[in-house]
Formats: structure tokens, C-alpha cells, sequence
């Protein structure tokens, strides 16, 4: 009688190895999966930062244009100033003669 309780559980024990010993396998799957899932959402939240930096530092390069050119028109107006009014009327008066 015991040998055939411990044959029973034996070749139970055979049937139910296979699934057990595939079990680990498929969570490792799961798991490497799963990691590389999460290597690529880093990676694209990665490009997506660098890209917001890249557009950060093109706008402040684009800002910094429009200021050297704002400077540059200064300095065009102080070192050009324009003619007094009177100037301007005389040059007119004697234009229509």
C-alpha cells in the first residue's frame, strides 16, 4: 500500500515538473520584458527632455539675436542722429522754390 501512495505521488510529482520548471522561465520572460520596457520609456523621456533643452536653448538664442539686433539699431540712431525739425522744413522750402 505505501508503495503505491508513493508511486502515485511520484509520478504525480513527474506530471506537475514540467509546469514548475517552465514557471521560472516565463516570469524571467515576464521580467527581461518588462525591463526592456522600461529601458525604452527611459530612453524616450530622455530624448524628450533633450529635445525640450534643445528647444529652450534655441529659443534663448533666437532672444539673444532679437537683442543684438535691437542694440545694433541703437547704436545706428545714436551715431545717426535724426535732423532737427527746422532742418527738415528749410530742406523742404527750399526744394519747392
Amino acid at each position: 500500500m505505501k508503495k503505491i501512495g508513493i508511486l502515485s505521488l511520484l509520478s504525480a510529482t513527474m506530471f506537475l515538473l514540467p509546469i514548475i520548471s517552465f514557471t521560472p522561465v516565463a516570469s524571467a520572460q515576464d521580467r527581461d520584458r518588462d525591463r526592456d520596457q522600461l529601458k525604452t520609456q527611459q530612453q524616450l523621456q530622455d530624448k524628450d527632455k533633450l529635445q525640450t533643452k534643445d528647444q529652450l536653448k534655441e529659443k534663448d538664442q533666437l532672444k539673444e539675436q532679437e537683442r543684438t539686433r535691437e542694440r545694433t539699431r541703437e547704436q545706428t540712431r545714436t551715431e545717426r542722429p535724426e535732423r532737427p525739425q527746422h532742418e527738415k522744413a528749410e530742406r523742404t522750402e527750399r526744394g519747392g522754390r
